[in-house]
């Protein structure tokens, strides 16, 4: 008796904790629920076998998801993933009813999708607002990135495509200004200010990812800077492909000039009825005109093709945009935004293979070649006709030019309209450099410290480690923005720049402030701190100095806008434009006897490229201890 009543009560406590999870499917009409999982699936075969119309069935089911979703979140675990988010899936099915209920008229269709997708943003963005509160605050930049990359799967034609990224920009506006700038703290000046010539890789979004390589976009300049409005219709991306990767046929709507940073490939252009097909390699320059189809593949099977592109936008200031016509789903070609008559009618081909044509890539942007396909896009190579922009002699290659300087601490290219035709069209000026760690040999000259020491014969090998990197003298250039892409290493770019100081004097005597007025023009520092995949810009005008790290080469390649009339003016160095002062301007400017002044002026033997400041520090300071040990063990 005792052990039938043990029985019956573990049963009603059973049944107790059965009812509890229930609760919350019976209004659904689920009876037996138990892993949430099986919750869901049976909670949505209710719906098809109890609810009779097509509406009432898809309702019943956004509410299971909704619990699905909502007992997930209690759990601690995610749900089922982007397939089985309760606002996606209503979007996916206001889509599919649209395409039921407007089979035959296209115009009706869109504006019924234009209403799905924006209830389905107002969701979003409701639901991220929410986020935005309870959870951890969001990257902007990330966000802002994300939300074009859904805008570009989602969106069915080039309208559709505008009215999404507008509204990610606004939402990402509202984010910023509400959260602030995350990436601030890393791009103060000296006075706390942000620094609006500095680009860290985080400044990128990506305009095409697959698992075979990407394109890298960099923001607008004149989002980041009102400083920066002389280069605000100037665009950077960094396309990189893995080795055999292919980056399909597109244009664009404006001007580009590619700079091969890194590996080997084949690029191709077509206009009209012509093509032409370019080997590239590290140091080429090419242009692709606007308006030219585009493709490219990396024929190499081990090093990635990374290119760095200029563009300059021909239709709207600061904004491009990129146009597939070979394509499908992924990327999105842009021939179904076509009425169907017009698609026929252009094609002479039936509407279904037509659907079939443009609707089956879906692999995105960039896809792997095989090696047969690599060879055969490779075998034309430098083949083409007359050209239909004009002469076209092929890329130039900037590093075979004989280079303007160089020295044991590096060297530097530039390629100009002169020496590729394209250049000068854009008034643009490509340059190159490379500063190198020093390392010293029985050719260099002792410190007067050392004399008297011996030396072993392995000694010149231990001082190369400790020697720093060299630095390109302070200069300015006169009518050119410098916008340099770092390739390889790190440093920093130091710039003097009166307007962050200008702007810092003028809240100062908003709050009744005038210090500084009778001392003139005040200057500040910015530096930037540089490394791979960073952008720094260096204004007309501004002084600037660039210096690698310790035992780092520091690779750079600058795009000099307006370059044409443009004069580099060194200020230290043998080419110092200060030393051709007279001597009675000398005196004036500094009120200093010109002996003196000239005295510092001439005291640095080197030029361009010269000694960095730790190279220098460890150079003079005393380095006897050193020996010491050094002499220990001869």
């Amino acid at each position: 008796m005792v052990a039938k009543s043990e029985a019956f009560l573990l049963c009603l406590t059973v049944l107790v904790l059965s009812a509890t999870v229930v609760l919350g499917y019976r209004g659904l009409g689920v009876d037996n629920p138990q892993d949430p999982e099986q919750r869901l699936q049976q909670c949505r075969q209710q719906c098809q076998q109890q609810q009779r119309g097509q509406e009432q069935r898809i309702q019943c089911q956004h509410r299971c998801e909704d619990r699905y979703q909502e007992e997930m979140r209690e759990r601690g675990r995610p749900g089922q993933g982007g397939d089985d988010d309760p606002a996606r899936r209503r979007f996916d099915d206001c889509r599919q009813r649209c395409g039921h209920q407007h089979p035959h008229d296209e115009q009706q269709r869109r504006q019924c999708e234009s209403r799905c997708e924006a209830q389905y943003e107002e969701e979003r963005r409701g639901r991220r607002e929410v986020a935005v509160g309870v959870q951890t605050h969001e990257d902007p930049e990330r966000r802002y990135r994300q939300c074009r990359q859904e805008c570009t799967q989602r969106a069915q034609d080039k309208r559709q495509l505008q009215q999404c990224e507008h509204r990610c920009e606004e939402e990402y506006k509202e984010q910023r200004h509400r959260e602030g700038n995350p990436r601030q703290k890393k791009e103060e000046t000296t006075t706390g200010e942000r620094n609006p010539y500095f680009f860290d890789r985080d400044s990128f979004y990506e305009q095409v990812r697959t698992e075979h390589g990407h394109v890298m976009v960099l923001e607008n300049f004149l989002e980041k800077s009102e400083f920066l409005l002389g280069i605000a219709n100037y665009r950077i991306a960094i396309v990189g492909l893995n080795p055999r990767a292919f980056l399909v046929p597109h244009h664009l709507d404006a001007d580009a000039i590619y700079y091969v940073a890194r590996g080997c490939g084949v690029l191709t252009l077509v206009c009209e009825e012509k093509k032409e097909t370019h080997e590239l390699r590290r140091g080429d320059i090419l242009e692709a005109p606007a308006g030219a189809i585009i493709y490219m593949i990396n024929k190499d099977s081990n090093e990635e093709f990374l290119l760095i592109k200029l563009l300059h936008p021909v239709s709207t200031p600061g904004r491009f945009e990129v146009f597939y016509g070979a394509g499908g789903q992924n990327p999105k070609s842009f021939f179904p935004s076509f009425s169907d008559e017009i698609l026929e009618a252009a094609f002479n081909t039936r509407r279904d293979r037509l659907s079939r044509i443009f609707g089956q890539q879906r692999k995105g942007g960039i896809v792997e070649a095989s090696e047969e396909q690599v060879r055969a896009l490779s075998r034309h190579a430098s083949e083409g006709g007359q050209w239909p922009f004009g002469e076209s002699k092929g890329p130039f290659n900037l590093l075979e030019k004989r280079p303007i300087y160089s020295s044991r601490r590096g060297q530097m290219h530039e390629a100009d309209g002169d020496d590729y035709r394209p250049l000068k069209q854009l008034d643009l000026r490509v340059s190159h450099f490379n500063l190198t760690e020093v390392y010293m040999s029985y050719a260099d000259p002792v410190p007067r410290a050392y004399h008297g020491h011996s030396f072993s014969p392995w000694w010149g090998m231990m001082l190369g480690s400790l020697l720093q990197g060299s630095m390109v003298a302070p200069f300015y250039d006169s009518r050119s923005t410098k916008i340099a892409v770092i390739l390889e290493g790190s440093g920093y770019v130091e710039t003097i720049c009166p307007h962050l100081s200008e702007r810092g004097r003028s809240r100062e005597e908003g709050g009744e402030r005038h210090e500084g007025r009778e001392g003139g023009q005040r200057y500040q520092k910015v530096r930037s701190q540089v490394s791979r995949g960073t952008v720094a810009i260096i204004p007309p005008g501004h002084p600037s100095v660039t210096v690698a790290s310790r035992g780092r080469n520091l690779e750079v390649v600058c795009f000099e806008i307006r370059a044409e009339r443009n004069v580099r003016n060194f200020l230290a160095g043998r080419n110092n434009v200060l030393k051709q002062l007279d001597r009675e301007a000398k005196e004036l400017a500094f009120d200093m006897p010109a002996r003196e002044v000239e005295e510092v002026l001439n005291a640095q033997g080197d030029q361009i490229i010269v000694a960095g400041p730790e190279e220098r520090e460890r150079r003079e300071r005393p380095l006897l201890p050193m020996l010491e040990i050094a002499e220990a063990f001869m």
